[in-house]
């Protein structure tokens, strides 16, 4: 009785530990991946600009660099992870992966579907 108790709590517990390993799959490790990346980016970007501005290098051209560092890592955001009315899309293998919308929004008179 001892024996099969205790294999029964072994054996729940190994089921509950895949039960909470197994949700995060590779879309969403490829999506928060994006997601730190392109903060990193912006960051990098705020950090390059505040050292010119320091410096006392011409601020408007040190903001265009900025804001020309800023535009780039969205743009490489984009186009890892895009998002559309219908859904999101990432890029998985070399291949773009589409996911469904699944929530709906109602904002300004219409109907809106989020990712």
């Amino acid at each position: 009785m001892k024996n099969i108790l205790k294999y029964g709590i072994v054996s729940f517990a190994f089921a509950f530990g895949l039960i909470l390993v197994t949700p995060d799959d590779a879309s969403a490790q490829t999506n928060r991946r994006a997601t730190r990346e392109y903060r990193q980016d912006v960051r990098e970007a705020r950090r390059e600009y505040r050292r010119d501005v320091r410096r006392g290098e011409n601020r408007r051209e040190a903001l265009r660099e900025y804001r020309d560092d800023v535009r780039n890592a969205r743009r490489e955001y984009v186009r890892n992870v895009r998002r559309t009315n219908s859904g999101w899309s990432f890029v998985l293998n070399g291949r773009r992966v589409y996911r469904p919308s699944s929530q709906w929004n109602y904002r300004n008179g219409y109907f809106i579907r989020r990712y």
